[in-house]
């Protein structure tokens, strides 16, 4: 039986300087300016152990206390374009504590196979958004908790030079801390959603097709939707084209609510793959190597609502590098491109007053000479 046990303490302070310029005036003269400032603390009790049930079975568990208190405070001193000259000082402060723990379990099937199961509960304190550039009141997301379910197999094959790994998981997330972005109001707002659920299924592969020649490939389905009737935001202020249901209309300079109940969450595509190959020999003393990797997603929400104008078609890219090492790797030289198709996609979106998108880098190739100390 193995043990261990311990404590932890955390103190941080951090002020921040939200600043605002006039990008159409003569110099961009600052006309916003808000400080704020936060001081966290928090600390931590934990106990873990890890034991052989048979020669074939082991089991490991832990539990951790945590208690975690902020402190916040924001000042606008210059009023920007648009806000109230003066809404003084404006101060917040959380305090919450929980008991996490994780319970797992390790069988031995065979020399090369293992089987695996876990099941966990994890804590995520509360969380204050208090940029007041623009926005007229603090935002505060109460504490969250996830509950998360693992079982998987790990084995080696064709006498190790191969290794095959795939595990499905479930996870449930309560009271989840979400942020939405810009919007009409051009502030982030810290919302809790009710629930969030999640589950999929992932698998690797590594193997060596020759004695120069590897192989690696992954992939993953992951679903996840926000469950939670009650839960609305407001969509983009620049007339792009929501798709979820509307619950308050756009009026004047307010921009249309939405619920979000049933959207997945924002960045997580469902499909995800990634491949690598390298081929490398001995060459004049040192390493020639091929090597390629290519990356996959499929299509994603930027935010937190849906609208046609603000979703990420899927995106393929892939790299090239070419080289050689000596002396142990000290030295490498190589000619290297990345995003080798080109393949352009919008990956992301400001939503304030107008439909802006930025794009993922495009191709582009070069040299590199690398010296290792």
């Amino acid at each position: 039986m193995k043990w261990l046990v311990g404590a932890y303490y955390f103190k941080e302070d951090l002020s921040i300087d939200s600043v605002n310029y006039d990008s159409l005036a003569p110099g961009n003269p600052r006309n916003g300016f808000a400080t704020q400032d936060q001081t966290n603390k928090a600390y931590a009790l934990f106990g873990s152990v890890n034991f052989d049930v048979t020669d074939a079975f082991n089991m490991r568990t832990g539990i951790r206390y945590t208690n975690d208190k902020k402190d916040f405070t924001a000042n606008r001193l210059i009023a920007p374009p648009f806000s109230p000259t003066f809404i003084g000082r404006l101060k917040t402060n959380t305090s919450a504590s929980d008991t996490s723990w994780d319970v797992s379990g390790t069988y031995k099937l065979s020399k090369e196979t293992n089987l695996y199961g876990r099941v966990a509960k994890g804590f995520r304190a509360p969380s204050i958004q208090g940029r007041l550039l623009f926005g007229d009141q603090l935002s505060v997301a109460n504490s969250e908790t996830v509950t998360s379910y693992e079982a998987g197999i790990k084995t080696d094959l064709f006498e190790k030079r191969a290794r095959l790994n795939a595990n499905v998981f479930s996870y449930t997330v309560k009271d989840q801390q979400l942020t939405a972005v810009g919007g009409a109001a051009n502030f982030n707002r810290l919302i809790n959603a009710a629930k969030t659920e999640g589950s999929g299924f992932e698998v690797d592969l590594e193997a060596y097709l020759t004695d120069n020649l590897l192989l690696t490939v992954s992939g993953s389905i992951n679903d996840t939707e926000i469950k939670d009737s009650n839960l609305r935001t407001q969509v983009c202020g620049s007339g792009c084209t929501p798709t979820n249901r509307i619950v308050v209309p756009a009026a004047g300079f307010s921009s249309a609510i939405v619920s979000i109940n049933g959207n997945p969450l924002p960045q997580a595509p469902k499909y995800v793959a990634n491949m690598t190959m390298k081929y490398s020999m001995p060459l004049a003393g040192g390493e020639f190597f091929i090597y390629t990797d290519w990356a996959y997603r499929s299509k994603i929400n930027f935010f937190l609502y849906e609208a046609r104008e603000y979703t990420g078609k899927a995106l393929t890219e892939g790299g090239l590098r070419v080289g050689y090492k000596w002396q142990d790797g000290k030295y490498e030289v190589a000619v290297y491109g990345r995003n080798i198709t080109n393949q352009i996609r919008v990956v992301g979106g400001i939503d304030f007053n107008n439909l802006t998108g930025f794009i993922n880098e495009p191709r582009f190739v070069g040299a590199q000479f690398k010296a290792n100390f």
